[in-house]
């Protein structure tokens, strides 16, 4: 038996209107339309929300998954309410190597000016823009943060220092267009690589968010405390690790449950996960 787990499955409860691109209806039906990535990411985070902070479960939480790859997720009663990446993963936030979302006129222009083809636009956009592309030096935000740190004022410096802004930017303008669909924003949870482990773009995520309730203990992000706001910040902001692996393994035993035979032993150790 063989069991394929899409990245895409838990953005199915997106409604149609989110789904569908601004193209001739001949798209859609090639099915050209927003499919979310990190979905198996997003599905592990709401199920750990719906054991420890059943509150945020069922509210209005926007998880934001932070890493080489990076993307939101508006999460409503549970379910997928929208999500900033769309028909590709390359849609979006600014990512490591990514560009995210931008004008496709840029495309047109380096089509029609620089005489590029497909692959010139692949090789571009997916691994020579984002972090490495605006800071001209590495897609690793632990890099960057360290090259700043020891010299804050060369050229280099510069750049750097602006694609952490942009990289912030991106985050706080789709958590602030998230928070507009959902009509409201009750909690905030970061995950992945960079939103488990980077205390200062927490921090300047949050700074930025007051005026949506949200009210940042800095001692507690500072050592990454499972709840980072204050006791009376309106939006709770939780830093959850999240487990990909470990979604996958138990949608496989998921399916398993219904077999008997050789797959028994899988679907009784399920109850110990």
């Amino acid at each position: 038996m063989q069991v394929a787990c899409f990245d895409t499955t838990f953005h199915s409860t997106i409604p149609k209107v989110a789904r569908l691109l601004p193209l001739p209806r001949r798209y859609e039906e090639r099915g050209v339309v927003r499919y979310g990535f990190h979905g198996i990411s997003y599905s592990y985070i709401a199920q750990r929300l719906a054991q420890i902070d059943p509150e945020l479960a069922t509210g209005r939480t926007i998880i934001a998954h932070l890493g080489s790859g990076a993307s939101l997720c508006a999460l409503k009663d549970g379910k997928s309410l929208e999500t900033t990446m769309g028909f590709s993963a390359l849609d979006g936030l600014m990512m490591g190597t990514r560009c995210g979302a931008i004008d496709p006129g840029v495309l047109l222009y380096m089509v029609q000016e620089e005489k590029a083809d497909w692959r010139t636009l692949v090789q571009t956009l997916y691994h020579e823009s984002g972090l490495l592309g605006v800071s001209g030096v590495s897609p690793d935000m632990r890099v960057l943060r360290e090259m700043l740190a020891k010299d804050a004022t060369s050229a280099q410096s510069v750049q750097i220092a602006e694609a952490l802004s942009l990289f912030v930017y991106r985050i706080r303008q789709e958590i602030g267009a998230l928070t507009a669909v959902m009509g409201g924003l009750d909690g905030l949870v970061f995950t992945a690589g960079i939103g488990q482990h980077d205390a200062a773009l927490r921090q300047e995520v949050c700074k930025a968010l007051s005026w949506a309730g949200v009210m940042l203990d800095d001692a507690a992000n500072q050592s990454h405390d499972a709840i980072i706001s204050t006791p009376d910040s309106r939006v709770r902001v939780r830093v959850e690790p999240t487990d990909e692996e470990r979604e996958i393994y138990l949608s496989v035993l998921t399916v398993f449950s219904g077999c008997e035979g050789r797959y028994a032993p899988l679907t009784s150790f399920r109850k110990t996960c």
